[in-house]
């Protein structure tokens, strides 16, 4: 299939891989241009470490419409978000919202790479609809419904993960980009409001006192395996974890194959 137009990515970090994984894979791509902030310092290296050739632009530069973007051929500009934005999920709404119009404008099709994420992005699609000039796709399971977070996205959506918090209950779940990027997203969970998460006797005392003892590694097959071993092994050491990693058959990619496909649909000849 191939496509024309600008494709607006807006990406948590967290959800980066499934991202680079779909870009690496399309050979229609003609551009990709990355904006540059304090949110991108990771993509930056996986896409030199895939391969991909970019163009980092100035963020500003692009939101003030002074670096316009071709929209002949297949084009893709991504804009990394905050993970700080997880600490409330009406501030990560009203965020995405406001980037989503600032983005409609110089895009001729946006693509999410977030789910649910505590229920923040609920029925962003019904509010896309009614205020947006273009379509948006963000990262659903195969019956349609946006998957709850990045957990939900690596094994195909709210009914597996359910299924998985029963057979594994009271269990860290590290995903490659999840590992490498905890220090930053445990401040940000419900489990740690209020809590002073460089402080690991806090922290271990929280884990305690939720019946936490060990952290799972839900090997994707995306990212750097080293950085996630020695990410996990990192955090298990710090709280006297036990690792233990998920079984083969929970992990797909549909999703992000899914995703991304529609998103290009959009934009076909």
């Amino acid at each position: 299939m191939t496509a024309e137009g600008v494709l607006g990515v807006l990406a948590c970090p967290i959800l980066e891989d499934e991202l680079i994984y779909s870009i690496s894979k399309d050979k229609d791509i003609s551009n990709v241009y990355l904006l540059d902030n304090a949110h991108a310092k990771s993509i930056k290296v996986k896409l030199v470490r895939n391969g991909i050739r970019h163009t980092i632009i100035n963020e500003s530069t692009f939101l003030d419409g002074k670096c316009p973007i071709s929209k002949k051929d297949y084009t893709i500009v991504i804009w990394m978000m905050d993970l700080g934005l997880h600490e409330e999920p009406i501030d990560l709404r009203t965020a995405l919202e406001k980037h989503m119009k600032i983005m409609e404008e110089r895009a001729d099709a946006l693509v999410l790479y977030y789910g649910l994420c505590g229920n923040g992005m609920k029925n962003i699609d019904v509010w896309s609809a009614d205020n947006l000039k273009i379509p948006m796709a963000i990262i659903r399971d195969k019956d349609g419904n946006i998957v709850d977070d990045c957990i939900a996205a690596a094994i195909g959506g709210t009914k597996r993960y359910l299924e998985l918090l029963k057979k594994y209950p009271g269990i860290m779940y590290f995903t490659p980009a999840f590992a490498t990027n905890y220090d930053d997203l445990l401040g940000r969970m419900e489990l740690f409001k209020g809590v002073d998460t460089g402080d690991d006797s806090m922290l271990k005392m929280v884990f305690e006192m939720a019946d936490y003892h060990e952290v799972m590694k839900i090997d994707t097959g995306l990212g750097d395996k080293d950085e996630f071993d020695a990410a996990t092994k990192k955090f298990a050491d710090r709280l006297n974890f036990d690792i233990i990693e998920l079984e083969e058959g929970w992990v797909t990619l549909e999703p992000a194959d899914r995703v991304y496909a529609e998103a290009k649909g959009f934009l076909k000849k």
